[in-house]
């Protein structure tokens, strides 16, 4: 009889960060500071897991900052010389900037590097900045009611009226973003649902209205497929303001 030889679940964790934008309370340096933290809390939380960090700002990473930053991780992607990053880093309103370019740099990874997730169970998608914590147990994710679903932390209101959003009353919702992750099969409907994620945000914008990440992911991802987890595991600052939050 032969030998039978049970695998762990294989993790890739997809970490975006912004290092050098001028917006939010924190300084280059902060950011670099806190983006290390990130990884190291991937390290002690899920020692197997592949990291790919994508850096995406329109301000490209200084030589010091990728050599530290590539040390720590499966493999950095500076994002700061593609022509649609640069395209819009030129639009005045800077949430509209970070949360176009995430969307745009994360499609295109998930398009371009689909190789680098081949053999991988589930991925993660986590922002720079924020770290897992102790009530983050990756072996959770393995449970069968996890296999083949997407997992958030929560399902939340719209603090924007539908006018803004542009989304059905009944219907103005939320998935929180930073820190979701989905089963390796569904990477094409999350291929997907980004493009037209995309083409959703330009859409409200040319119509004089707003959406984000958060109100998209909700619009988008098949309810069918989502499974929410409350806590996540997550602490970090806030940008904008640096209030600690913990998910």
């Amino acid at each position: 009889m032969g030998t039978i030889i049970l695998r762990g679940m294989r993790t890739a964790f997809i970490v975006s960060s912004a290092i050098n934008s001028s917006a939010g309370m924190f300084t280059p340096e902060e950011r670099l500071r806190d983006t290390l933290g990130t990884i190291d809390s991937i390290r002690l939380h899920a020692p197997d897991a592949a990291i790919h960090l994508l850096d995406m700002c329109g301000v490209g990473l200084r030589p010091a900052q990728t050599q530290l930053l590539s040390a720590r991780v499966t493999r950095l992607f500076d994002y700061s010389g593609l022509h649609d990053v640069q395209a819009i880093w030129k639009v005045p309103n800077l949430d509209v900037v970070k949360n176009l370019t995430e969307m745009t740099c994360f499609h295109h990874f998930l398009h371009s590097q689909e190789a680098l997730l081949g053999g991988v169970d589930r991925i993660f998608k986590m922002s720079g900045r924020y770290r897992l914590d102790e009530r983050f147990r990756i072996g959770d994710y393995d449970d069968p009611r996890c296999r083949g679903q997407m997992v958030f932390s929560g399902r939340f209101t719209s603090q924007f009226t539908p006018e803004v959003t542009g989304n059905d009353p009944t219907d103005n919702f939320q998935l929180m973003s930073r820190l979701y992750s989905f089963d390796a099969c569904l990477l094409p409907t999350v291929r997907s649902a980004y493009g037209r994620m995309i083409e959703r945000m330009v859409e409200r914008l040319n119509a004089g209205g707003y959406i984000d990440i958060e109100h998209l992911l909700h619009r988008y991802m098949p309810r069918s497929r989502i499974v929410i987890r409350t806590p996540i595991g997550l602490s970090g600052r806030l940008a904008p303001n640096a209030r600690e939050i913990s998910d």
